[in-house]
């Protein structure tokens, strides 16, 4: 049943469509490029101030500045990143990497969300400093190897090896279509070429 649903998904319409239609799986790609170049851009650079590599940035306006470059972000790689998920639901659903990848993520959003109602509460009394309180170069230092794996599946998931389908999973109509090739194929029994012996 699991098997069963995410392969119609890879072979329904807007799996066709995206498939079919020239350009639009490559223009997905890119828009995901872009969503990744700017979101772990913005991460990055805010993981390089709370290790305290770039002392001479407040922390606090640094990380609102970058927020709104995430934020949008972000929400263009969930977008670009399903639609580029249906035409191969049924590999990727099967797929130990892709929920590896599925867990980093959650993980980082995890390690995000700790910062934001931990430490953050207390940028404008740190936000100066060098070094960083432990906890917000901790956090750092979570999200750079988080956000790094997240990109490394991410390209994983593109060379995995993808085996057929299984027998349970054809689909009747493929069935019929061959039994109909082959009874057309075969020879009627008029047609047959009779003994060479027989008169």
């Amino acid at each position: 049943m699991y098997a069963a649903f995410w392969l119609d998904v890879a072979r329904g319409d807007l799996a066709t469509w995206l498939q079919l239609t020239p350009y639009a799986y490559a223009t997905l790609e890119g828009i995901h490029l872009v969503g990744v170049a700017f979101f772990f851009g913005a991460i990055f650079l805010l993981d390089l101030r709370l290790l305290g590599l770039m002392p001479q940035l407040v922390a606090g306006p640094v990380a609102r500045f970058l927020l709104r470059i995430s934020a949008p972000a972000f929400g263009l790689l969930a977008v670009s990143g399903a639609l580029l998920f249906v035409p191969s639901a049924d590999r990727y659903a099967a797929s130990p990497v892709f929920f590896i990848k599925m867990a980093a993520i959650a993980v980082g959003g995890l390690n995000a969300l700790a910062f934001h109602v931990t430490t953050w509460r207390r940028v404008d009394v740190w936000g100066r400093q060098t070094p960083t309180p432990w906890t917000a170069r901790a956090t750092a230092v979570v999200s750079v190897l988080v956000w790094i794996s997240v990109i490394a599946l991410g390209r994983w998931m593109g060379y995995e090896r993808r085996d057929p389908p299984g027998a349970e999973l054809e689909l009747p109509s493929f069935a019929a279509d061959d039994e109909r090739d082959r009874a057309t194929r075969a020879p009627s029994p008029r047609s047959r070429r009779a003994p060479s012996g027989s008169p």
